[in-house]
């Protein structure tokens, strides 16, 4: 399902941008990029000097990771699933702009808690289900967004903007896990509680974003109107990926202490997209009201996991993977000074 959302979602932006949107000839050819004499976009557009928002995203996550190591049978491998990750994130975003948009700066951070989750803790040896666990999870969500972006702009009614950008993410999953019930033991399923179980992870995510923003007036407003209707959108792609996880699992002697492992990956390629997709309503001159769609999907492979022991030991094995999924919608007001 969740695949499905990503695909949806990228498929939706994909055809936002690829729209042959019908444009009229510039007025002002001088200052134009020319296509035929037929369009005209000029690099820059109108601006406010700073946007400051105030926003509220609903969502709902997943996260994984998978490391393989030899065993005795051949190759063993442990998987740790959350899922069900919910979460509604205040936010705060700010930008600032040059007044004829040929440079802004934007920022964005949002921070939220949810409950409610649920995890599996999987182990298999020679191929097969040895043993699962299940349980609890509850947790935080953290990410803040760092853009730089330019602007050009349509010289026909109703007008268009796209805005590329080259900026940083910062993606953290922290998760507390509780309740724990052995749903697996030596291959043969059970339904078993085990008690004293508090153990925590922490995904962290670190990319470079590269992208495109794109807005659309939906109708061109006569000169001293203000409610002005338009669908927006950006899509971002993530060459650079930093991944670190952290765990401490409290219920194992030799792994009580902090962190109990650590999982790193660098990564370059397409690991990841972040995209949305909204209506921007403004009602006046200084305000804006806007409702839409965001996907988040991280990805990493190839790192290491290090497990720390209590005799002062550590155990390098391969982390083959980890994920992050999370899709809502938000709703903001921004204000336009």
């Amino acid at each position: 399902m969740k695949n499905l959302l990503l695909l949806s979602m990228i498929a939706v932006l994909l055809i936002f941008y690829t729209i042959p949107w019908p444009v009229e000839a510039a007025e002002k050819p001088q200052s134009s990029f020319l296509t035929e004499g037929t369009h005209s976009l000029i690099w820059g557009e109108q601006s406010d000097y700073v946007k400051a928002g105030i926003g509220y995203f609903v969502s709902w996550g997943s996260c994984s990771w998978t490391i393989s190591f030899p065993d005795q049978n051949g190759r063993g491998k442990s998987v740790l699933d959350y899922n069900r990750i919910d979460r509604a994130i205040p936010y705060l975003s700010l930008s600032l702009s040059h007044p004829n948009g040929y440079g802004a700066l934007n920022v964005l951070y949002g921070k939220g808690q949810g409950g409610n989750g649920e995890g599996f803790d999987s182990d298999y040896r020679a191929g097969g289900l040895e043993q699962r666990s299940k349980m609890d999870v509850s947790g935080e969500t953290i990410f803040w967004i760092i853009d730089l972006e330019t602007a050009f702009s349509s010289t026909s009614r109703p007008r268009w903007v796209i805005k590329p950008f080259l900026g940083w993410m910062h993606y953290k999953e922290s998760m507390r896990m509780t309740n724990g019930t052995w749903t697996t033991l030596s291959g043969v399923a059970t339904n078993v509680p085990f008690a004293g179980l508090d153990s925590r992870y922490d995904f962290t995510w670190d990319a470079l974003r590269i992208g495109i923003k794109a807005q659309r007036d939906l109708f061109h407003n006569p000169e001293g109107k203000n409610q002005a209707l338009s669908l927006k959108s950006q899509l971002a792609l993530l060459p650079y990926m930093h991944y670190q996880g952290r765990g401490k699992w409290n219920l194992r002697d030799d792994l009580k202490q902090d962190p109990s492992f650590i999982h790193e990956a660098d990564e370059i390629g397409v690991l990841g997209v972040d995209g949305s997709l909204s209506l921007v309503y403004r009602p006046l001159k200084f305000l804006e009201l806007e409702g839409g769609g965001r996907i988040f999907y991280l990805y990493a492979q190839d790192g290491q996991d290090s497990t720390y022991f209590s005799n002062n030991t550590t155990a390098n094995v391969t982390l083959d993977e980890a994920k992050a999924f999370r899709v809502g919608f938000f709703l903001q007001l921004i204000g336009r000074f």
